[in-house]
């Protein structure tokens, strides 16, 4: 990464940082049967992750969940093999701002609707992504434990050495089946 890429990675880090900052309140632990709607949030350069977030949403959905998938692609251009769908979006390069954050205007649906869940399935602390988590509406935002990230999440899970998207979404839906239980 080039100096001036690291600066205004750096000035837009402050700037999301504080607007983080502004939220105030804690937000309550929902019931997995409680939700409805959930936004997934992904790095989506590798085709790899690509497949697992498929594979994830398919889950969720067999569980009777909307989902939608948003994902990071780490380019100038949308690549041809990235297809839109009514339920997956794209966002790259081009629709940032100088401070490398997105340009809501520039994003599609994701960033209007208000999930009930935010899965934030990444590990990386790239800006682009950390600022989507941050500025979409969500009742509530779970992602794994980032180094030298922003704290925008409601919950933080830690995988430990165990770096893969399945594990994360996985220890999300248990805690959340084992949270707040309704008793019949």
């Amino acid at each position: 990464m080039s100096w001036i890429e690291h600066i205004k990675n750096k000035l837009g880090s402050l700037m999301l940082e504080k607007r983080v900052n502004e939220k105030v309140g804690i937000n309550p632990i929902p019931s997995f049967q409680d939700i409805q709607e959930i936004g997934v949030i992904y790095n989506a350069t590798q085709a790899i992750e690509e497949e697992q977030i498929n594979r994830i949403a398919h889950f969720l959905r067999d569980q009777g969940k909307k989902v939608w998938t948003l994902g990071y692609v780490d380019s100038n251009k949308l690549p041809h093999n990235r297809k839109f769908h009514i339920s997956s979006e794209y966002f790259w390069k081009e629709q940032l701002n100088f401070f490398n954050l997105p340009q809501p205007e520039k994003i599609g649906q994701f960033m209007n609707h208000n999930f009930d869940l935010l899965m934030n399935l990444y590990f990386e602390p790239i800006l682009p992504i950390q600022a989507m988590s941050c500025l979409c509406h969500a009742k509530y935002k779970m992602g794994a434990q980032i180094q030298n990230g922003i704290q925008y999440n409601d919950s933080i899970i830690d995988t430990g050495n165990d770096h893969s998207i399945q594990s994360l979404s996985a220890q999300m839906v248990h805690y959340l089946k084992v949270i707040n239980q309704h008793e019949s």
